[in-house]
């Protein structure tokens, strides 16, 4: 449930960055409301004066763009005393 609700916010994010709204202006269901609210109150969107529209912050578009993204390689690091020394030629070794 709560992965599917993440997938609306992305869905709405990405509407706000091409609408300026996660809806247009005549849909006033209460999911939209929701959506929008929930946006303001993260604060992955605001409202801009100037354009007269919603805008995406900086945490929306990395919301966005981290849920794009393949999920990250855990790597284990070893200590120097794990790994062996390596071969150099001339060193006497066969």
């Amino acid at each position: 449930m709560h992965d599917a609700q993440e997938n609306f916010l992305i869905e709405a994010l990405k509407k706000v960055d091409a609408l300026g709204d996660v809806a247009p202006a005549h849909v006033q269901d209460p999911m939209t409301m929701v959506l929008r609210q929930r946006a303001i109150q993260d604060d992955l969107m605001r409202w801009d004066d100037m354009r007269g529209r919603y805008v995406l912050t900086g945490t929306g578009r990395s919301r966005i763009t981290a849920r794009t993204r393949g999920p990250g390689a855990v790597v284990r690091f070893r200590r120097r005393d794990e790994t062996p020394a390596p071969r150099r030629a001339g060193d006497g070794q066969p």
